[in-house]
């Protein structure tokens, strides 16, 4: 504006004034509609029009404009051109206006997709107030003003020029060249370059490019772009040449909200059934923008809606969620309640997959489930099968909670109440369904004892019991499938109307969880018994494993102390003895027998004999963790061989077996092998029978003896006395200790020392 001279500037006012003025006085489905009044300023003008998409002018396709958000097809583009029809009947008839502006740029599209008629501000009357013809005074074209303000002399009609006439037929040319740029992407049939001359030599001339479109096309454009005005079709015979004939054009034409209120409910459901073969033909735009809204609004009438709903599921199908939850949705929720007529709630569950697919999670569940429950409730079986239906697929979408909280319920309750077989029937397949879903604490206590309400003899609700209790019983535990499961199975197969095939089936199901209990419960049992053979009973502060098959003194497994009688593995009892706590699991006599180390040298010292010796059990020996001490490991350090003082004579040690015994103390007195401990049966004892010659020794050399199951324990002593003979049968007495003075045994004498080498 401010580019622009004083004169311009003012012509330029004028004309939106004059817009502004028009648009506010004439209410038409097919003129733009106003919706704030014009306000002015020192600087601006100021109005408000309905929401617009785009002009006409960017939509043509092909054009070469700015992208437009408006794909325009064939249908959509005839649906338009009978659209501006109407608004030019309405402004000749009406109005009694010409618009003498009709173009691209003053045909806007609506947000609904409609084409509406703008640029009124340069519409001429067809009569003066007076009565009077208007004149006609053919206008400049002036390059400095905005082509909106002027008249564009590429789409007017040649009488403008040639006749100086105002017909109202001129609008019919330029509507003409309005759909001649519409096909041939934006180019009007004839370039004037604003000049005058060129209008006039426009004049009469073949339309060109016409072979190029279509035979009805071809034969409306000749009709329309026409030096003779009298040939041109009126708005009102517009509608009907054979370009508009199309199915879809009809379908929209019968669909328009002027025609469609007017027929008869049975006219409106035999175009419902129609509709849904037409869809395809229209555009994904063209569909959501002007034909959902129009079903939408039809959905008042609850006996069209078995008709109207698959057409607006088949439309939603395209849309994305914020599409269907702004324009379908709202329209929706008040029919999940609408129990009647039947197929309404049929038609709602069978699109349920997709409303599920279109909303978010919690407006699914807290607004489109209560489309099931209603449906559960309902009083029609049909419409119960349908619900339990397609209740399997929403278990393994929906919460967990919601599951066993609000849909198991209702499906229970619906299984307690009907009365109808199927209904019955279709209840325990949607339990099948949900045994996967639902956890054991829920299967055990809810659905098993639900399953043996069932007093029902008829083979379709036992087989599909039947059914139900296989897959719990391969869920639950084995105490229910023992206990609940198995002995309804025996019964209900008991039923006088099962044929053999199913008799059988029973049989297998009850065998494999007949297996199964036995199969698992064994194997509780024996897990049981091991762990009880395992169990350890605490003696003297020590633990002693009960592998043995002696009985337990009962005075040493409740008193627990020290010089308690031990059981060893023959049954015979161990001597008492002060700090008495090892027992054979120690191994003590296998380490020291098969040990590999040197013995320890120690000083000379002068035997004694004892007095009298005593024909007693050797006193036990203490041991720490298992290892023998210092002095078990010395009373064995002289070789044989050696001499002590006094000696004069080696006697020959000889086992009770025959077997003679080696010089050397490490193989003389060692097992032939030692088994490890730790697990197994409990390792044979080495014989200690010690067969001795009749000459009695006349040195001081310790021996050592022992009797079947008897513990030999010796210990290091100062002197050696001369053991008693009693037939062939050396009884050793407990030695006196060591004279000498040597380092005491520590614990950490033995670290390396390893009891199993």
């Amino acid at each position: 504006m401010e580019r622009l001279g004083p004169l311009a500037k003012d012509r330029t006012l004028e004309v939106l004034k004059a817009e502004v003025s028009a648009l506010s006085r004439f209410r038409h489905p097919s003129i733009l509609e106003m919706v704030e009044p014009l306000e002015e300023t020192r600087t601006e003008l100021t109005f408000a029009t309905e929401p617009v998409l785009s002009s006409l002018e960017l939509a043509i396709p092909g054009a070469g404009k700015l992208a437009s958000i408006v794909e325009l097809d064939e249908v959509e583009i005839q649906k338009g051109i009978l659209q501006i029809c109407k608004g030019l009947q309405f402004l000749h008839s009406s109005a009694q206006l010409i618009h003498s502006h009709l173009c691209p740029e003053t045909i806007i599209i609506n947000r609904a997709g409609d084409w509406k008629i703008s640029g009124l501000g340069l519409s001429i009357p067809i009569l003066q107030p007076n009565g009077s013809a208007t004149h006609w005074e053919f206008p400049t074209f002036d390059g400095r003003v905005p082509s909106y303000i002027q008249r564009s002399f590429d789409y007017m009609a040649p009488e403008y020029a040639l006749d100086e006439m105002l017909l109202t037929a001129s609008d019919m040319y330029s509507l003409g060249c309005v759909i001649y740029a519409v096909h041939c992407k934006g180019s009007p049939p004839f370039k004037t370059h604003g000049s005058l001359s060129g209008l006039r030599d426009s004049a009469g001339k073949a339309v060109p490019g016409l072979e190029r479109l279509e035979p009805d096309l071809q034969s409306l454009l000749r009709a329309l772009i026409t030096r003779n005005h009298n040939g041109r079709p009126t708005p009102s015979t517009l509608p009907a040449d054979p370009f508009f004939s199309s199915l879809p054009i009809s379908t929209l034409n019968f669909l328009d909200r002027s025609n469609f209120t007017a027929k008869t409910r049975e006219e409106k459901i035999s175009f419902m059934k129609g509709l849904a073969g037409v869809l395809s033909r229209f555009s994904e735009g063209l569909k959501s923008r002007k034909i959902l809204p129009s079903l939408l609004e039809e959905m008042k009438d609850s006996h069209l809606l078995p008709y109207i709903l698959p057409n607006v599921f088949s439309i939603s199908t395209t849309l994305n969620p914020a599409q269907f939850a702004s324009t379908v949705l709202p329209s929706l929720k008040p029919l999940f309640t609408v129990k009647e007529p039947p197929a309404n709630m049929l038609t709602l569950l069978d699109n349920l997959p997709m409303l599920q697919s279109k909303t978010e999670k919690v407006v699914f569940r807290s607004e489109v489930l209560p489309l099931v429950y209603n449906a559960l409730e309902s009083d029609h079986a049909v419409v119960q099968e349908r619900a339990l239906k397609i209740i399997p697929d929403l278990c393994e979408t929906i919460d967990y909670a919601e599951v066993q909280g609000v849909l198991f319920p209702r499906v229970a309750l619906v299984f307690t109440k009907t009365r109808v077989l199927s209904v019955k029937v279709a209840t325990l397949v949607t339990f099948l369904a949900m045994v996967k879903t639902l956890d054991q604490s829920s299967l055990t206590q809810r659905m098993v004892p639900l399953l043996s309400k069932i007093r029902t003899k008829e083979p379709a609700v036992m087989m599909a019991t039947l059914s139900v209790q296989e897959a719990m019983g391969f869920k639950v535990d084995r105490e229910a499938v023992a206990t609940l499961v198995l002995p309804q199975l025996w019964n209900m197969s008991m039923g006088p109307l099962l044929n053999v095939g199913q008799f059988q089936r029973f049989m297998e199901v009850i065998r494999k969880l007949g297996e199964r209990v036995e199969t698992e419960h064994n194997q509780f049992l024996r897990d049981s018994q091991r762990l009880e053979d395992r169990s350890a009973i605490t003696v003297g502060g020590g633990t002693m494993t009960q592998s043995f098959t002696g009985a337990v003194d009962f005075e040493s497994l409740v008193g627990g102390r020290n010089g308690a009688v031990q059981v060893n593995a023959t049954g015979g009892s161990l001597g008492s003895g002060a700090g008495q706590t090892s027992s054979w699991d120690d191994d003590i006599w296998g380490s020291i027998f098969t040990s590999d180390t040197t013995p320890q040298k120690l000083s000379p010292a002068t035997p004694s004999v004892p007095a009298s010796p005593k024909n007693t059990p050797i006193q036990a020996l203490k041991l720490g963790g298992g290892k023998p001490s210092l002095a078990s490991q010395n009373s064995f350090g002289p070789p044989l061989n050696s001499r002590s003082s006094g000696s004069g004579f080696v006697p020959t040690l000889s086992s009770s077996f025959g077997t003679p015994l080696a010089q050397n103390t490490s193989s003389a007195f060692s097992p032939q092998q030692v088994p490890p401990l730790s697990g197994g049966p409990q390792p044979q004892k080495p014989n200690y029978n010690i067969s001795l010659p009749s000459i009695a020794p006349t040195s001081g050399f310790p021996t050592a003896s022992s009797s079947m199951g008897g513990s030999i324990n010796p210990t290091m002593g100062s002197s050696v006395n001369s053991g008693s003979m009693m037939g062939n049968m050396l009884t050793p007495s407990k030695p006196p200790q060591p004279a000498w003075n040597s380092k005491k045994a520590s614990k950490d004498d033995w670290g390396d020392f390893d009891p199993l080498a």
